[in-house]
């Protein structure tokens, strides 16, 4: 959800770059063929929404936070790998998965720094 319009953002853009400060951001990709980004987090809440986007090889999402909160929804054949430095943060895997599911051709790493902060990555918002 965009804090200020009070509305959630479809994108079909193959990159994302997202920043909030002192608010929230949700988006929806829809691309298939998605390369990446960043995601910029201070005292915030960002909810980004893949399960309808694909990706081909490995993908990055560049992680900076500090006393925030992002949750990542992916397919259940994607798989995410946490490359991410972390202090007085939690990293969490919500989803419902089995091994056979995954694909291994799509990966999804999580690099940069998490602060006083939680990523969460789920099958679903």
């Amino acid at each position: 959800m965009d804090i200020l319009s009070g509305s959630a953002i479809t994108s079909t853009d193959e990159i994302i770059n997202t920043t909030a400060l002192f608010g929230g951001v949700a988006r929806t990709v829809l691309s298939k063929n998605f390369k990446g980004g960043a995601i910029r987090n201070f005292c915030s809440c960002t909810e980004l929404d893949f399960t309808q986007a694909d990706i081909n090889g490995v993908v990055e999402l560049d992680i900076s936070q500090a006393f925030g909160s992002i949750t990542i929804a992916v397919p259940p054949s994607w798989r995410v790998v946490a490359d991410l430095g972390h202090i007085c943060s939690v990293i969490d895997e919500d989803r419902a998965y089995n091994n056979r599911g995954y694909n291994s051709d799509k990966l999804l790493v999580l690099k940069g720094l998490s602060v006083f902060s939680s990523v969460d990555v789920v099958n679903f918002i």
